[in-house]
């Protein structure tokens, strides 16, 4: 679960093990395990039987079939990193739990990536480290290291030791252990953090960045690596957590495969745009005065003339809103009320959240929803105030109006948490009753502003009320920084799966009483849900598109809604749909549950979502859906809504201008005039951006 397949050890670590047979050869400053019984003068070993004798050149049983053995070290009571991987072998489903927390949770070995790796934090409290394998089939074990510290370290990454057929257009992705706090995103450089081709010994120039949450590093290579090519990435311990803490040094080899020759037919150009200055763009949008507007982290609003070829004409800055509260407020959401027809009627919709610099945390119940007016947008009127506020980095975000409701705003609303329960990274902050959702405000039944929403901390809101204004449209959407809907009538939101080390909620018995007299609007009956138990520290959550229909679910619990599955819960033995391997078998999904529409995979952060409208290129894009991906890929990936569903039948990467965004690309807007694309980009080091034009090649 570290380093290497055989590591070298720490001047940390406690020991190292190797399960081997006898007679091969004892990587130095390891002792070896061949499956003997524990006793008290060895001080660890098998406390059952199952396994004994039962070795591979590298690896020891830790469960013949189903039936699991148990592996234990002698320690003093204290918090321990445990650290090691699964064994080099392809027919079987390794999970490897310490401490009683799930380590290794369902993988399957393939013939290019043979072992997984982890490391974890864990607390003994008994005397002695305890490993088992409850859940997997015939599960084993290479090597286990243990050591005392609190330092943040890698957790887990997407690739393994000795990895190949490695993809040459990778992006590596780790998650972390952080013991402390998120990560300091200004200590991911080049001097940290080395990718180097072993072939000439030189480093690879590449982008580092991570989640908004701080809580993963993101290593994203300009350009793609060289086929059949071996590299060796270092993480030092110049990286620190936002405490100063250095992080445990890590280091792996892989060796790359052959890419195939892209077969795209589609060509865009990328185009600079000298007169945009360099600001931190989150989101733009094209104005019925057939201006580019674009909002920032700070809440300006630049407003550029858009000249014939496409470029932009220097901009005047609006800053109205920064007036009007005092100070910064992010803005994510923007979008034109669909009165609002020409120059002289301007009315722009914006979601506004207290402006986050990184650093300590932001307060709760300081989201709004507000109109911008006038022909230079100076008057500030607000719509919907006291919406909850992640500690970090999850707001209120996008705004859509569905075609034929023109009152009615869609509103995607972050959660507060990363997998349903407080957790230290996230402050601990709970989720409430409007969080993780999607939330549908019906302006018309506004009638007295601003409308306070808070629901919880002496709010008295009730989205359920009759008549309520603001209502949940559909719940359980963890982080959906846009959301779009298309002509084919479906809404398409694309959501950030959380980084390792969330914490999911129990389903209390007896239930609340407020779930026991909650109807369910999707069944008009009363509310039921599977009962599962809370998680703690589990894996790395997948990136998801969702079709969202109305009262439908998505997987990100919520108790204050009587939500507590994450995602598609374990229902059977086999994969399923959005399966949490760390539930036990049987775990059925919540009722509502909608499934999944694409799976991205994990650490893309899917961001901004068009519908490219246009039929330049001779239609080949016209329907289809434009996601940007901030970190992992830095592109965008085109989706082909269709089936019997609507759901994504087809994506395509590595069309050409679609790539290698510097910094990441975090939304865009069309003019479907000619189907030029503006991209509002963004640097999570710098906290700088810009916008760039993309041009069809006819």
């Amino acid at each position: 679960m570290i380093y290497q397949i055989k590591p070298k050890i720490l001047a940390l670590i406690v020991l190292g093990i190797n399960f081997q047979l006898n007679n091969a050869p004892l990587p130095s400053g390891y002792i070896k395990d061949i499956g003997q019984a524990d006793n008290d003068n060895r001080g660890f070993g098998w406390v059952r039987e199952d396994s004994l004798g039962n070795t591979t050149s590298t690896a020891v049983n830790i469960q013949l079939n189903t039936l699991p053995a148990t592996w234990e070290y002698a320690l003093s009571n204290g918090s321990y990193y445990s650290l090691g991987d699964a064994a080099n072998v392809v027919d079987n489903k390794h999970n490897i739990n310490i401490e009683d927390t799930v380590a290794i949770s369902g993988f399957v070995p393939t013939a290019t990536k043979k072992f997984t790796a982890v490391t974890r934090i864990v607390n003994v409290t008994d005397g002695k480290l305890t490993i088992d394998a409850q859940g997997g089939t015939n599960s084993k074990l290479n090597y286990i290291a243990i050591a005392r510290s609190k330092r943040p370290s890698i957790r887990t990454i997407n690739l393994t030791d000795s990895q190949t057929n490695v993809s040459p257009d990778i992006s590596i992705t780790a998650d972390l252990n952080l013991p402390n706090s998120g990560i300091a995103v200004n200590t991911l450089s080049a001097s940290t953090i080395k990718l180097i081709d072993s072939s000439t010994n030189t480093q690879v120039e590449a982008n580092y960045n991570s989640s908004g949450g701080g809580d993963v590093i993101v290593v994203s290579p300009i350009n793609h690596l060289k086929n059949n090519t071996k590299y060796l990435l270092q993480i030092t311990d110049g990286v620190r957590d936002s405490n100063g803490a250095k992080f445990l040094p890590y280091s792996i080899s892989f060796t790359t495969g052959t890419k195939p020759p892209s077969r795209s037919n589609i060509t865009f150009e990328q185009i600079s745009l000298k007169n945009v200055p360099a600001k931190p763009y989150t989101t733009v949008s094209i104005g019925p005065d057939n201006k580019l507007y674009a909002a920032t982290l700070l809440g300006e609003i630049l407003r550029f003339p858009i000249n014939a070829n496409g470029t932009l004409g220097k901009p005047q800055t609006i800053s109205s809103l920064q007036t009007a509260n005092g100070g910064n407020r992010t803005i994510i959401g923007m979008h034109f009320d669909p009165s609002s027809t020409n120059a002289s009627n301007l009315i722009l919709w914006v979601t506004n959240n207290y402006y986050w610099d990184g650093t300590g945390k932001a307060p709760e119940w300081s989201g709004k929803i507000t109109r911008l007016s006038g022909s230079n947008l100076e008057t500030v009127q607000d719509y919907v105030v006291d919406l909850p506020r992640s500690s970090r980095d999850h707001l209120t975000n996008s705004i859509q109006f569905k075609p034929n409701e023109p009152n009615v705003l869609y509103v995607s609303q972050g959660s507060n948490s990363s997998t349903g329960a407080p957790n230290n990274v996230w402050s601990n902050r709970p989720e409430r009753l409007l969080s993780a959702a999607i939330l549908r405000v019906d302006l018309s039944k506004i009638t007295s502003l601003p409308l306070s929403v808070q629901t919880e901390d002496g709010g008295t809101y009730n989205p359920f009320k009759q008549g309520a204004p603001v209502t949940i449209f559909a719940s359980g959407i963890r982080n959906a920084y846009d959301l779009v809907w298309h002509s084919n009538g479906q809404l398409y939101a694309p959501a950030n799966g959380s980084a390792a080390g969330g914490n999911t909620p129990n389903t209390p018995i007896p239930l609340p009483v407020a779930c026991q007299k909650r109807i369910d609007k999707a069944t008009n009956g009363a509310y039921t849900s599977p009962f599962v138990p809370g998680l703690s520290s589990i894996g790395t959550q997948r990136d998801y598109l969702f079709r969202v229909v109305k009262n439908g679910y998505y997987g990100h619990p919520n108790p204050q809604r009587c939500e507590w599955v994450l995602n598609g819960g374990n229902p059977t033995a086999g994969t399923d749909p959005g399966q949490i391997n760390e539930y036990p078998i049987g775990t059925l999904p919540d009722r509502n549950w909608k499934g999944i529409a694409f799976d991205f995979g994990e650490h893309f952060s899917p961001n901004g979502i068009i519908e490219y409208r246009s039929n330049v290129l001779g239609g080949k894009l016209q329907g289809k859906l434009l996601v940007t991906r901030f970190s992992a890929g830095r592109d965008i990936i085109v989706l082909t809504p269709g089936g019997a569903n609507l759901d994504i039948v087809n994506s395509q990467t590595g069309i050409t201008g679609f790539t290698g965004f510097n910094p990441s690309p975090l939304d865009l807007v069309e003019n479907p005039t000619n189907g030029y694309l503006y991209v509002a980009q963004l640097s999570q080091e710098t906290s700088i951006g810009k916008i760039t034009l993309l041009r069809p090649v006819k």
